[in-house]
């Protein structure tokens, strides 16, 4: 699948997955789940904010055009 922004294999749950995890990184996993509608950050926790995937650098360079990078 590939977006109209010309990224690759975006769907709705990658998107909440990369945004849940730029929020825990930026304010912690609380912030995370709220914002996501979650009454249970540890649903947060183990559904959106995986730690062992590796990131992917192009989808990284189209995060940081579109959004700016953080810090």
């Amino acid at each position: 699948m590939t977006s109209k922004g010309g990224i690759e294999a975006v769907t709705p749950h990658r998107f909440r997955r990369a945004v849940a995890t730029a929020i825990n990184d930026a304010a912690g996993i609380d912030l995370a789940a709220a914002l996501l509608g979650h009454t249970d950050s540890r649903i947060t926790r183990i559904y959106y904010v995986p730690r062992d995937e590796i990131v992917d650098t192009s989808t990284a360079r189209h995060l940081e055009e579109a959004f700016g990078t953080a810090g």
